[in-house]
């Protein structure tokens, strides 16, 4: 929300503009919006609203039975207007598809001229302390963030070298899965930054004691122990996948290599997985983006030469996930999405394909995709013609197979049409 409306501000602070933005963006996500959700009452008092399921993940709103023009409607309606906890705008019951952002209509609330100086004027009133450039918060965390970066490039590179030079049976067994089961070649296991975990009191002494990080920017940055000291990364989960988006290192998924009970995949406890599109570029120019499932399907098309894979890390866009869909429109500039969404097999009939909970999922995603923006219709999606996934197909047809499948995708608007006269 910040990055439209405070270009000309940011050019004349001292510090870059790339970390004062970065900063100002996590204390809106931290600070700001959360602060401004749970006083929906305090800042819009003539809308006279009332909590409605406080806690709740999904439920937790605000209603109010007054229309957004502070009007009664003429059939009573307790929640009339209302706005959710992972929205955060107002949405008027009769007309849902208009939302109007929590900050938007703070800023008509109030007279403000921008975004700026609305956050400016509710850290003032509230006492938020909203970080000013050459302030010591923002020094202190931009000298945070080069630490973060430095550690995360320190691992990523003993995580390498250990997947290349490291001669015990458990990294045999990584490369062997990379290599047999995922079918990439070492020159792109290298040039993906694929790693291997030895384990993980070997990576806290490889950090401390010979790169001089503390054990505290360890936790803090990569986090994986949990509450009771231990951790499964470095034994059954051992293959270091680093998570990034738009050039940056957000953090690592480790992957289970061979049978076991639990999760397949764990990620680092800072990363949040939702709020990017992984493996998206960072360059500021239009872009045409196919969104898939999995991190191994972007990944695998990326080591076969096709740019602009980047994945969902989930089945649908929906939920939490509206946050990757505001970045990529918002901040990376995509001007076309390409839904590529697996197509599984019925387990009682591996012939027969889910079509009809593959289009829930795509249903879903499209949806998402409007709610961030109505007007956004290059939205194409791109059909397996049996039960499959891009990994998969990558693997058995090859990246030019994939590369005619993704050039054949139908716009959004044609699919839902020819399923509906199908079904």
């Amino acid at each position: 929300m910040l990055s439209r409306k405070i270009i000309i501000f940011v050019c004349i602070c001292c510090l870059k503009m790339d970390d004062y933005f970065y900063i100002l963006q996590e204390w809106e996500n931290n600070v700001a919006k959360p602060y401004a959700f749970e006083h929906v009452g305090e800042l819009f008092p003539s809308y006279q609203f009332r909590r409605v399921n406080p806690g709740s993940p999904s439920k937790d709103h605000w209603a109010s039975r007054y229309k957004l023009d502070l009007t009664i409607p003429r059939i009573k309606n307790a929640e009339k207007t209302v706005i959710y906890r992972g929205d955060l705008r107002f949405r008027e019951q009769g007309d849902w598809d208009n939302p109007v952002g929590l900050m938007d209509l703070y800023m008509k609330e109030y007279g403000l001229s921008d975004i700026f100086r609305a956050y400016k004027h509710l850290s003032d009133r509230f006492g938020l302390c909203m970080p000013e450039s050459g302030g010591p918060e923002v020094k202190r965390a931009v000298s945070a963030r080069k630490k973060r970066e430095s550690l995360m490039d320190e691992l990523v590179s003993y995580f390498c070298w250990n997947l290349e030079n490291n001669k015990t049976d458990k990294a045999a067994r990584v490369r062997s899965y990379l290599s047999r089961e995922r079918g990439f070649t070492p020159k792109q296991i290298r040039d993906l930054n694929l790693g291997f975990v030895p384990d993980w009191n070997s990576v806290i002494r490889r950090m401390t004691i010979d790169k001089g990080f503390s054990l505290e920017d360890l936790d803090a940055f990569c986090g994986v122990r949990n509450s009771d000291g231990k951790t499964s990364v470095g034994k059954s989960h051992i293959l270091a996948i680093p998570y990034e988006c738009a050039g940056v290192i957000k953090g690592f998924i480790f992957r289970r290599i061979g049978d076991g009970d639990g999760p397949k995949y764990i990620a680092t406890q800072e990363l949040d997985r939702k709020s990017v599109l992984f493996n998206i570029t960072a360059d500021s120019d239009p872009k045409d983006i196919v969104i898939v499932e999995g991190e191994f399907d972007a990944l695998k098309a990326s080591a076969e030469g096709m740019e602009n894979v980047v994945a969902i890390g989930g089945s649908e866009i929906a939920g939490e996930r509206r946050s990757q869909i505001e970045d990529a429109l918002q901040r990376r500039g995509v001007r076309r999405i390409t839904l590529c969404l697996d197509l599984d097999a019925e387990k009682s009939d591996p012939s027969k394909a889910k079509r009809d909970e593959q289009y829930r999922h795509i249903m879903r995603s499209i949806h998402t995709i409007k709610d961030v923006d109505m007007d956004f219709d290059d939205i194409f999606i791109a059909l397996f013609p049996e039960p499959s996934d891009p990994d998969e197909y990558i693997r058995s047809k090859g990246i030019d197979a994939f590369r005619k499948l993704v050039a054949d995708a139908v716009p959004y608007w044609e699919y839902l049409f020819d399923y509906k006269k199908n079904k």
